[in-house]
Protein backbone atom coordinates (compact mmCIF):
# COMPACT_ATOMS: atom_id res chain seq x y z
CA UNK A 1 0.00 0.00 0.00
CA UNK A 2 1.60 3.29 -0.93
CA UNK A 3 1.18 5.93 1.70
CA UNK A 4 -0.37 9.53 0.59
CA UNK A 5 2.73 12.65 1.07
CA UNK A 6 1.94 15.00 3.47
CA UNK A 7 3.08 18.39 3.80
CA UNK A 8 4.43 20.47 6.18
CA UNK A 9 1.34 23.28 7.10
CA UNK A 10 4.03 26.14 7.30
CA UNK A 11 6.57 25.64 4.98
CA UNK A 12 4.63 22.83 2.60
CA UNK A 13 7.66 20.46 2.66
CA UNK A 14 7.51 17.19 2.69
CA UNK A 15 6.45 15.76 6.35
CA UNK A 16 8.10 12.39 7.18
CA UNK A 17 7.38 10.13 10.21
CA UNK A 18 4.37 9.71 12.13
CA UNK A 19 1.04 9.50 10.38
CA UNK A 20 -0.04 12.61 12.28
CA UNK A 21 2.51 14.87 12.01
CA UNK A 22 1.43 17.84 11.00
CA UNK A 23 5.16 19.40 10.39
CA UNK A 24 8.52 18.67 9.18
CA UNK A 25 10.23 20.62 12.39
CA UNK A 26 9.21 22.44 15.62
CA UNK A 27 10.67 25.84 14.52
CA UNK A 28 7.71 25.50 11.47
CA UNK A 29 4.73 24.09 14.40
CA UNK A 30 6.06 27.47 16.53
CA UNK A 31 6.07 29.30 13.89
CA UNK A 32 2.69 28.40 12.11
CA UNK A 33 0.64 28.82 15.74
CA UNK A 34 2.31 32.05 16.21
CA UNK A 35 0.77 33.19 13.52
CA UNK A 36 -2.52 31.50 13.92
CA UNK A 37 -3.30 33.07 17.63
CA UNK A 38 -1.08 36.48 16.85
CA UNK A 39 -4.74 37.74 15.59
CA UNK A 40 -6.58 36.44 18.08
CA UNK A 41 -4.12 38.26 21.08
CA UNK A 42 -4.21 41.63 18.74
CA UNK A 43 -7.66 41.55 18.69
CA UNK A 44 -8.03 41.21 22.01
CA UNK A 45 -5.33 43.88 23.23
CA UNK A 46 -7.21 46.14 20.99
CA UNK A 47 -10.24 45.52 22.99
CA UNK A 48 -8.46 46.05 26.36
CA UNK A 49 -6.72 49.15 25.12
CA UNK A 50 -10.55 50.65 24.58
CA UNK A 51 -11.88 49.27 28.10
CA UNK A 52 -9.18 50.80 29.62
CA UNK A 53 -9.12 54.33 27.72
CA UNK A 54 -13.41 53.72 29.25
CA UNK A 55 -12.29 53.33 32.39
CA UNK A 56 -9.38 55.97 32.60
CA UNK A 57 -12.13 58.17 31.54
CA UNK A 58 -15.26 57.75 34.04
CA UNK A 59 -12.89 57.27 36.48
CA UNK A 60 -11.47 60.88 36.39
CA UNK A 61 -15.31 61.75 35.94
CA UNK A 62 -15.79 60.18 39.19
CA UNK A 63 -12.61 61.36 41.36
CA UNK A 64 -13.89 64.75 40.28
CA UNK A 65 -17.14 64.13 41.80
CA UNK A 66 -19.45 64.24 38.20
CA UNK A 67 -21.71 61.58 39.15
CA UNK A 68 -23.96 63.06 35.45
CA UNK A 69 -22.99 63.70 31.90
CA UNK A 70 -24.11 64.02 28.23
CA UNK A 71 -23.91 61.08 26.16
CA UNK A 72 -22.50 63.02 23.39
CA UNK A 73 -20.03 64.93 25.76
CA UNK A 74 -18.71 61.44 27.37
CA UNK A 75 -18.55 60.53 23.81
CA UNK A 76 -16.81 63.57 22.71
CA UNK A 77 -13.95 62.54 25.35
CA UNK A 78 -13.00 59.26 23.78
CA UNK A 79 -15.60 56.91 25.61
CA UNK A 80 -16.65 53.81 23.04
CA UNK A 81 -19.72 52.36 23.92
CA UNK A 82 -19.69 49.43 22.02
CA UNK A 83 -17.50 47.62 24.71
CA UNK A 84 -18.61 47.27 28.01
CA UNK A 85 -17.73 44.38 30.69
CA UNK A 86 -21.30 44.07 32.25
CA UNK A 87 -24.52 44.49 31.82
CA UNK A 88 -27.74 44.01 33.59
CA UNK A 89 -31.24 44.83 33.64
CA UNK A 90 -32.23 47.89 35.99
CA UNK A 91 -34.25 46.71 38.60
CA UNK A 92 -35.79 49.99 38.87
CA UNK A 93 -37.25 50.69 35.98
CA UNK A 94 -37.15 46.78 34.67
CA UNK A 95 -37.16 48.52 30.91
CA UNK A 96 -33.58 49.73 30.82
CA UNK A 97 -30.30 48.07 31.57
CA UNK A 98 -27.14 49.39 33.61
CA UNK A 99 -23.87 48.87 31.40
CA UNK A 100 -20.49 48.32 33.75
CA UNK A 101 -16.65 49.08 32.61
CA UNK A 102 -14.62 47.35 35.69
CA UNK A 103 -15.57 48.76 38.94
CA UNK A 104 -17.87 51.53 37.46
CA UNK A 105 -21.92 50.99 36.24
CA UNK A 106 -23.45 53.54 33.98
CA UNK A 107 -26.88 53.96 32.96
CA UNK A 108 -27.98 55.58 30.08
CA UNK A 109 -31.48 57.89 30.52
CA UNK A 110 -33.61 58.98 27.92
CA UNK A 111 -32.73 62.37 27.76
CA UNK A 112 -29.21 61.57 26.79
CA UNK A 113 -27.06 61.60 30.29
CA UNK A 114 -25.17 59.30 31.49
CA UNK A 115 -25.36 58.62 34.98
CA UNK A 116 -22.22 56.96 36.65
CA UNK A 117 -22.26 54.75 39.86
CA UNK A 118 -19.40 52.77 41.47
CA UNK A 119 -20.34 49.06 41.99
CA UNK A 120 -19.76 47.81 45.60
CA UNK A 121 -18.13 44.48 45.97
CA UNK A 122 -18.60 42.48 48.47
CA UNK A 123 -15.69 40.16 50.06
CA UNK A 124 -15.84 36.31 49.57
Amino acid sequence: MEEEKRYCLNCHRPVTGRSDKKFCSDSCRTTYNNRLYSRQRNALNRIDRILKKNHAIIDRLYSRGEREIEFTELFGMGFNFYYITSLRENPDTGSSFILGCYDYSYIIDRNGKVIIGKKRFTQL
